[in-house]
């Protein structure tokens, strides 16, 4: 029973959950221990008969329990309830961009469809425009989202897999024989989604270095082999390969395993030095972020001098939008609180859902202003930090705002989203944001996109006419650092620098956890180009409350 049986099993009880529509922090609960247990190096099972299993973050009485059942007799009661209660071919359509659980549960109450092939049979014999709420224009969609799902492969979310590369290369580095160890490839660019995992090692001892790495604990069946490296599968499912060279050939192997082909490319011959800047150097240029080497104009910019500054996590004063329990977070105002003044932040955003939406618990006018005047009584007491009376208010159907213009005139932070009516055509989702980016009080557009990496595609928008929007109105666009949203896309964040929109980074945190996330968003504005003063919350307190207490431009 490896970590990746463990983490499945646990996974699979979280999405079953989901598809009987139970509690949101009981299935929140299952998926955060599942991605606990993912991202071990060390047995599971080791641990469990040391005791340890709630030592691991995220894992309490309830959740060990059942890990302790699972690996002792190969199987979880409860998980056994929940397959016979609902087909395994149901979950495996909320695989599918645009299919959530609510759906596929309909899908299968009223058609019966519980699989991907009979979902598709289903479609092309125009079945589906019956269903309440559906029709042909739907249908078509949902055949081109399963065109997509299978087209797409098997990549999957930066944040899935970017911190067990990390802890890989920390692990390799703990061999005597290793002089250093880096990941490459596309995590070291932090692109959103990656397939394999792409690691680099130096030494003078290859072939115990090889036998090392074939000997990690997450090790699977061996691809491939020869004196400089070594392909295998793992037990998380992602493809490893290793490469291991001479000392002085690691700063080039690193180059070389890092950028995307267009940027090796335009770099021509490579020659071998002590430093990857070294190496730039040598080529006559300034030493290029790995973030940037995609061969999208970094070289002609550097050869220019015209390289960014980029942002980083420790220019970021604060977050702009948390959430407590009073919606769908795990903690109190006083824990985000405090959470957040240890990360060395100056002030916070809580920002809880509007009344709309239910499911997360919004709170209603009066829940708000009382939430206000705690948020108030707890500024008192901090000198060196401040909380901001913010919400998440829900852009609605027609594009008006879950809470009048009085509501929203007394908080110190807005954020509209959207969170429902995903599938609207370009036209009138468009329109729909247009209508929230022109009021006076709508500060941020939360997660503009709507886009859930692996599971849902971005909503149908003209990007270009809602950027133009935030440009002439003075509204910032969010950078989810949400591992599984990453949402404004580097391509759209890079084109709202480049037309003077703000943009801002914020964790969505909805536990004290989650607001140590924000360095999954800055990777995300290191790939957009943005600098420090492309971003609203790099501003000190004082200069943030300026900038969010001037009047919004008019179109």
């Amino acid at each position: 029973m490896t970590n990746r049986d463990v983490a499945q099993a646990l996974y699979e009880i979280a999405d079953l959950l989901e598809l009987k529509g139970e509690d949101p922090f009981k299935i929140r609960a299952y998926r955060k221990a599942a991605e606990a247990v993912e991202l071990l190096l060390e047995e599971i099972a080791d641990l469990a008969a040391k005791n340890r299993l709630q030592a691991i973050s995220g894992i309490g009485k309830a959740i060990g329990a059942k890990i302790q059942e699972l690996l002792a007799t190969g199987q979880i009661e409860y998980l056994e309830d929940l397959r016979r209660a609902i087909p395994p071919g149901v979950r495996a359509l909320t695989r599918v961009p645009g299919l959530g659980a609510r759906t596929a549960e309909l899908l299968y109450t009223r058609l019966g469809i519980d699989s991907l092939d009979r979902l598709e049979l289903a479609a092309r014999q125009g079945l589906l425009r019956d269903l309440p709420g559906w029709g042909a224009r739907k249908e078509a969609a949902i055949l081109d989202a399963l065109a997509k799902f299978r087209e797409r492969g098997e990549r999957v979310p930066l944040g899935a897999v970017r911190p067990v590369a990390g802890a890989l290369a920390e692990y390799l580095l703990r061999h005597p024989a290793v002089r250093q160890a880096e990941v490459a490839g596309s995590i070291r660019r932090r692109r959103d989604t990656v397939e394999d995992i792409d690691l680099v090692v130096a030494t003078d001892d290859s072939a115990t270095v090889l036998a090392y790495v074939a000997d990690l604990p997450i090790a699977g069946e061996i691809i491939g082999q020869a004196p400089d490296r070594i392909a295998m599968t793992t037990t998380l499912g992602r493809r490893m390969d290793v490469i291991v060279v001479p000392p002085a050939a690691f700063a080039r192997t690193l180059l070389l395993m890092t950028g995307a082909d267009a940027h090796i490319r335009e770099l021509g011959d490579i020659p071998d030095a002590p430093t990857e800047a070294a190496i730039y150097q040598r080529l006559g240029l300034p030493f290029i972020e790995p973030e940037l080497r995609e061969g999208l104009g970094e070289i002609q910019a550097a050869l220019a001098g015209r390289l960014p500054r980029l942002v980083t996590v420790q220019a970021l004063k604060g977050d702009l939008h948390t959430h407590t329990r009073a919606s769908d977070g795990t903690a109190t105002l006083q824990e985000m609180a405090e959470a957040a003044r240890s990360l060395g932040h100056q002030y916070l955003a809580i920002c809880d859902h509007s009344r709309s939406l239910s499911i997360a618990g919004g709170l209603t006018p009066e829940r708000l202003a009382l939430q206000g005047n705690e948020i108030r009584r707890l500024n008192q007491t901090f000198s060196d930090f401040r909380l901001l009376r913010g919400t998440e208010v829900d852009i609605l159907r027609d594009g008006s705002l879950d809470f009048p213009d009085d509501v929203l005139a007394d908080l110190d932070v807005v954020v509209a989203s959207i969170h429902s009516h995903m599938h609207l055509d370009s036209h009138t989702q468009t329109e729909r944001l247009l209508r929230a980016i022109h009021n006076p009080h709508v500060d941020i557009i939360g997660h503009p996109t709507g886009r859930i990496l692996g599971r849902r595609d971005p909503y149908p928008l003209d990007i270009d006419r809602i950027i133009a929007a935030c440009a002439e109105t003075g509204t910032a666009l969010e950078i989810s650092a949400s591992p599984a949203r990453l949402d404004l896309s580097e391509l759209h964040a890079r084109l709202a620098r480049q037309r003077g929109v703000k943009l801002v980074i914020n964790t969505d945190a909805h536990s004290t956890l989650e607001l140590q996330g924000l360095e999954h968003g800055v990777g995300q504005a290191r790939r957009a180009w943005l600098e420090v003063g492309d971003v609203i919350n790099a501003l000190p307190l004082p200069n943030l409350l300026a900038w969010l207490n001037k009047e919004k431009r008019s179109p």
